[in-house]
């Protein structure tokens, strides 16, 4: 008979009893807080002692395995040998385990190709690491939705397609997001703090469009740490997205049959990785420090250094891979295939800093916009009336032999030209770019000279603007 007026005593029994065994409830995915147990929806690696219970109800996407390890090995992750687009992508879905190990933060790769280059096939290489068909998702969904999808992968990886179907005016923020790790801050009904989705991945993006070109649909422009985040990485190689096509017709032949497999045998690859990681025990942040010491990851400034370091993570996880097994590769590739990925994105993105390049090509483009409308030549006649007059004028221009044609900026129209930029850095970056042909000489440090324009003496800044591909 149970007596419910005693049952404050079972509360007293359960507060002083000493359990043999402790449970711990986890209620994210990902490397729970001692590094000892990885949990994923279906399984917990590593520990016996650690039960996954989920805050919310099972999400579609998430880890699960289908068909055999060894099917997988030979008839997809084989097929990748001599393919870096497919090899990196392999990669890149390994890597997300690491994250936490080696305290870097989520970022990934962006492939960027026409329909039929065959990106989705290193998308569906990436995604079969951890999951099937449906672990793949895409760009058309909210800021909520894909924070939802980042907290349920977290620790893995990401895959989304088509970044043409993202919010335009959103996809800026959304990169910072993934890549920060941290969802927005919300309230309930009733005012208090609701959880924040936190995560740490990588992330594997496909389109026809570079995140540039995406924001630019929204008239917004990337900045440096928004393409530190996510590389953009064209897909294009010999047979499309393939240089080795194994022995197939062609390289829709290929990426018909990756498919095909992938659908059917998928996994098992993310779950081994964790496991070996877990035996291994090794300093995985010195063995980092190692590959990116190596030449092959070397980079010329700082941005440059974000992305090899990105890079030479992929390659490490690509060579632990080899080295456990769970990759039937010959020592080297998963190196070889990151190296050639921070050449490719090197060649992408051009030489010096981001906001550099944006700077000078703000320049240029104001240049070619308003070079006849609001300019005139410095040495004309104001009061010759058959002259065009000048509305909003941004300056002057003089030919200058051997060197070309010399605009003459007035600060208000340089700051015009620059804007959005910090002026002394834009300065800076035409400075160093070589652009600035004319400064007083007994101001050091000065980039305007004073210039006679009619009667009067006014300081300009003297640009010739160069060639963006240099």
């Amino acid at each position: 008979m149970i007596d419910y007026n005693e049952r404050a005593r079972l509360a007293d029994y359960l507060q002083w009893r000493v359990p043999k065994r402790r449970i711990t409830a986890a209620i994210r995915t990902g490397w729970t807080r001692d590094g000892r147990a990885f949990v994923l929806p279906e399984e917990v690696i590593g520990s016996e002692d650690v039960f996954f219970q989920a805050e919310q109800m099972h999400q579609d996407g998430t880890a699960e395995r289908g068909g055999d390890f060894e099917t997988w090995k030979t008839e997809v992750a084989a097929r990748c040998v001599g393919n870096p687009v497919l090899g990196l992508s392999l990669c890149v879905a390994l890597a997300g385990p690491l994250l936490a190990k080696v305290h870097r933060d989520s970022g990934g790769v962006h492939w960027v190709g026409d329909s039929s280059t065959g990106k989705t096939t290193a998308l569906n290489v990436g995604c079969s690491v951890w999951g099937g068909d449906t672990f793949r998702r895409t760009w058309r969904a909210t800021s909520n939705g894909l924070e939802s999808a980042a907290a349920a992968l977290n620790d893995t990886c990401l895959c989304l397609d088509e970044i043409n179907e993202a919010d335009p005016r959103e996809i800026g923020s959304i990169i910072y997001a993934l890549g920060n790790g941290t969802g927005k801050s919300r309230a309930s009904r009733t005012g208090a703090a609701r959880h924040v989705f936190r995560w740490r991945l990588t992330l594997l993006s496909t389109g026809e469009r570079t995140l540039a070109a995406q924001m630019a649909e929204g008239g917004k422009q990337p900045k440096a740490g928004q393409l530190v985040r996510l590389l953009n990485l064209p897909a294009g190689r010999k047979h499309g997205a393939f240089d080795e096509l194994h022995g197939f017709a062609d390289g829709r032949a290929l990426a018909d049959h990756i498919k095909t497999q992938s659908g059917r045998h998928h996994g098992h690859a993310g779950p081994a990785f964790i496991a070996a990681m877990l035996k291994d025990g090794r300093d995985f942040g010195a063995a980092l420090a190692v590959v990116e010491a190596l030449e092959h990851f070397q980079a010329g400034n700082s941005q440059e250094a974000r992305g090899a370091s990105r890079f030479a993570l992929y390659g490490l996880a690509g060579e632990l891979a080899v080295e456990w097994g769970i990759l039937p590769w010959p020592v080297g590739e998963g190196l070889k295939a990151a190296a050639e990925g921070f050449r490719l994105w090197k060649e992408a993105r051009g030489g010096g800093s981001t906001e550099d390049r944006q700077i000078l090509q703000a320049v240029a483009d104001f240049v070619s916009k308003h070079g006849d409308a609001r300019f005139s030549e410095k040495s004309a006649d104001p009061l010759d009336q058959k002259q065009p007059v000048v509305m909003q004028r941004a300056g002057w221009w003089i030919d200058l032999e051997d060197a070309g044609r010399v605009f003459l900026f007035t600060a208000q129209g340089l700051h015009e030209a620059t804007q959005g930029h910090d002026f002394n850095r834009a300065l800076a970056a035409l400075d160093a770019a070589g652009w600035i042909q004319g400064r007083d000489r007994n101001k050091e440090g000065k980039r305007s000279k004073k210039t006679a324009i009619g009667k009067r003496k006014l300081w300009l800044y003297w640009i010739l603007p160069g060639d963006l591909d240099e």
